[in-house]
């Protein structure tokens, strides 16, 4: 398992740093083009803000594993192990339900915007809104993974919603 997460860590984070990459070009071309050359890059806005929904998305559930959400865990931590233990598999539990909402609802209004195009990419709306589907997607993998069966974690973050002491 340890060699097939870090093949999707590295693949994740390729994509994410070439989406930022593309996002840098795209941008600082834009201003080029708007105030040295006097013409608009007519699409360049369009695919800046689909491609960061995109690189958002995937990065995401890395961000969560890593220990880089923001989480209030001062009265949790001050809680004797098994409490603390089960505060964390009932956080754990409730945001897994939330995301599965997310998955479906997500899924069904992007399902929805699939003969919508995007005005200068001319690309399907429903590329656009299924990254809100891939993010809760794999966060909830990271959730689970994670903070449910502990086989997850990333060595070299200093903060877990759990300890290793407690993984399942």
């Amino acid at each position: 398992m340890s060699k097939l997460w870090r093949g999707y860590v590295a693949a994740i984070e390729a994509f994410c740093f070439a989406g930022i990459a593309v996002i840098l070009i795209v941008g600082v071309l834009q201003v080029i083009f708007r105030y040295a050359l006097g013409n608009s890059l007519y699409w360049s806005e369009e695919l800046l803000r689909y491609l960061m929904l995109w690189v958002v998305a995937c990065g995401a559930g890395i961000s969560y594993t890593r220990g880089q959400f923001l989480g209030m865990r001062m009265l949790v931590e001050k809680l004797p192990h098994p409490l603390r233990r089960a505060a964390n598999v009932i956080s754990a539990v409730l945001i897994l339900v939330f995301l599965a909402v997310v998955i479906g609802y997500g899924f069904t209004f992007a399902w929805g915007t699939r003969l919508q195009t995007a005005v200068a990419l001319g690309i399907s709306m429903f590329w656009v809104h299924l990254s809100v589907v891939v993010a809760a997607a794999l966060v909830a993998l990271h959730v689970f993974l994670n903070d449910l069966l502990g086989v997850a974690r990333d060595p070299h973050s200093t903060e877990h919603p759990m300890g290793a002491e407690e993984a399942l």
